[in-house]
């Protein structure tokens, strides 16, 4: 099937999805709601699945000569004692970039492939017989709209779906700050302390990305500026580190979560956050965006009716996206709000998720990659 997409959402579930439609012969036009294609925040982990859309799409080549590539994933203690290490290889590869170069990327890919890309246009509600309404009144009918509006989509509550949106109480505080060494060793590192979490990752362009984690009821720690004392006690081997974060500007936020009874209705899909927000605890909002989009595409490709097509798409990708869903939940439960009575238990949890490979394929699930995605849109 080929036809015209109207998409609501510049962003990064959007403009890959445009991209991807537009190679197999269809027309795209993007709404943007902002003056420009940008991305708000700092770095960002694309993981082995995202990589696997990006080779395919031929965004991959050029974007990595901007970004690092991982070599090893460390978690440690207050005191800076290795508790867990993971190699970063095969189909655990890790990059990181700026968030702004992934975007601007999948912006330049879209246009070559000749999508319409229309800023300061804002979506407000999508019509499940193929129409996509504009602020300003207009209607644009297309064979599908793809809603890429964000955790916050407002088209997704019009669309009269069972659909739950919520902030988690767990805050965020994401830095870039210059490069904290002369030799810059290709390791993420997280550092827990308590309900407290400090992750370093050295980054792009002579710079450092740290996100700081914490409770939203822990006033004093969610402070911005942040509290040098308070949080050079909870980790006193990163003093040099957190001096520096509390002179820098943050951008602080809720982990987010959306859980939507279906990704579909009619000639609308629902795409990347607007269907499947989730906490960042795996690093995997983008790679199951990224895979959903791409099945879309595949799913369109087969099928003469995007009616017949949509809800093909959703049973064939769900399981993946639910079950990453489920597990980043839990996964922020057992960092943040884990009962202190039950402390004790915490570094035999820790073992059992880096150690029990059933455990801990359950929970990667989304690590294995684009082709066990394709293997089940082409099977279904």
């Amino acid at each position: 099937m080929k036809g015209h997409a109207e998409i609501a959402g510049g962003g990064i579930a959007g403009l890959s999805s445009a991209t991807m439609l537009a190679r197999q012969g269809w027309t795209v036009r993007v709404h943007e709601r902002s003056a420009e294609i940008r991305e708000l925040g700092a770095g960002i982990f694309i993981k082995n699945n995202a990589i696997e859309v990006l080779e395919a799409i031929g965004v991959f080549d050029r974007l990595s000569a901007h970004g690092l590539r991982l070599d090893r994933a460390q978690l440690l203690d207050h005191q800076g004692r290795v508790m867990q290490e993971r190699s970063l290889r095969d189909r655990s590869r890790v990059y990181i970039f700026l968030r702004q170069r992934l975007v601007e990327a999948l912006r330049d890919a879209a246009e070559q492939a000749g999508v319409e890309i229309v800023t300061g246009s804002t979506a407000v509600a999508a019509d499940p017989k193929g129409e996509l309404q504009l602020e300003n009144g207009r209607r644009l009918r297309a064979d599908i709209v793809i809603v890429a509006d964000g955790a916050q989509s407002k088209i997704r509550a019009g669309l009269g779906i069972d659909a739950e949106h919520r902030l988690l109480p767990t805050l965020v505080s994401r830095y870039l700050l210059p490069s904290l060494g002369k030799s810059v060793e290709p390791v993420t590192s997280e550092h827990w302390s308590h309900r407290y979490t400090i992750g370093i990752t050295p980054c792009a362009d002579d710079l450092t990305y740290v996100y700081q984690v914490c409770p939203e009821w822990d006033r004093a720690a969610s402070v911005l500026p942040s509290d040098p004392a308070l949080w050079s006690k909870a980790f006193p081997q990163l003093e040099q580190t957190i001096g520096m974060m509390s002179q820098s500007a943050a951008i602080q936020h809720n982990y987010s979560f959306v859980r939507c009874r279906t990704w579909h209705r009619g000639r609308v899909a629902i795409v990347g956050d607007a269907g499947h927000a989730l906490p960042p605890t795996l690093g995997q909002g983008v790679g199951l965006a990224l895979m959903n989009g791409y099945a879309l595409a595949t799913v369109l490709g087969l099928h003469r009716a995007t009616e017949d097509a949509l809800p093909v798409w959703e049973v064939a990708v769900r399981l993946v996206s639910d079950r990453t869903q489920r597990w980043a939940m839990r996964y922020d439960y057992f960092a943040r709000q884990w009962p202190g009575s039950l402390w004790f238990l915490r570094p035999a949890i820790l073992w059992a998720f880096r150690s029990v490979p059933a455990l801990n394929k359950r929970m990667r699930i989304a690590d294995q990659g684009l082709m066990a995605t394709l293997a089940k849109v082409r099977a279904s």
